[in-house]
């Protein structure tokens, strides 16, 4: 028994003699020694100690900033308008009010403003119908809601000029003088 012992630790240390491996020779360089130079203390008036890096200085050189040109381009979107039952309704809207009646006119207004969320026409109507029910501050909150979906230059100066007349009602000088110049201005 004593012979199996020894003959299998003797394979052990063979085997694992022979699992390992001798040391390659390197022929890299050996690393140079860093040299102990310690860089320069500097003091700030505040008497803050500050060690600079062992890096040769940045050199900063001025960024010349060119803000990118922004051409001026009309988002066309799709608003409704082209709904047949839409155009009725502006058409029945705008009848109502041609006859001066404001209660129609505006319930057709309305329904077509759920048809078309975001048509600036339709706000240009409901601004003219506050605008004759007298109420300006009404009339020039639609007016400058529907100058956000507005598409065509015509369509902004009709709703300048309800917001002009909407701030004359008003006595806002300021109001008056902004419509005036952005009426100038189309």
């Amino acid at each position: 028994m004593k012979f199996k012992q020894s003959l299998a630790l003797t394979s052990i240390l063979i085997s694992l003699v022979g699992c390992q491996s001798l040391p390659t020779e390197t022929t890299s360089k050996p690393p140079q020694p860093t040299q102990n130079k310690t860089p320069a203390q500097e003091k700030t008036p505040s008497g803050v100690t500050t060690t600079p890096y062992e890096q040769p200085e940045i050199k900063r050189q001025p960024i010349v900033v060119q803000p990118p040109k922004q051409a001026v381009q009309r988002q066309h979107f799709e608003d409704g308008q082209q709904l047949p039952a839409f155009k009725q309704l502006m058409q029945q809207s705008q009848l109502a009010l041609q006859r001066g009646q404001l209660d129609q006119a505006e319930q057709y207004a309305m329904q077509a403003q759920r048809l078309a969320p975001q048509s600036a026409e339709n706000f240009l109507y409901l601004a003219l119908i506050a605008e004759k029910r007298k109420q300006p501050n009404n009339a020039e909150s639609l007016a400058r809601r529907g100058l956000s979906f507005a598409q065509s230059k015509n369509l902004e100066k009709q709703l300048w000029q309800v917001i002009m007349s909407a701030g004359q009602q008003q006595n806002k000088a300021k109001v008056v003088s902004e419509a005036q110049a952005q009426l100038q201005r189309l």
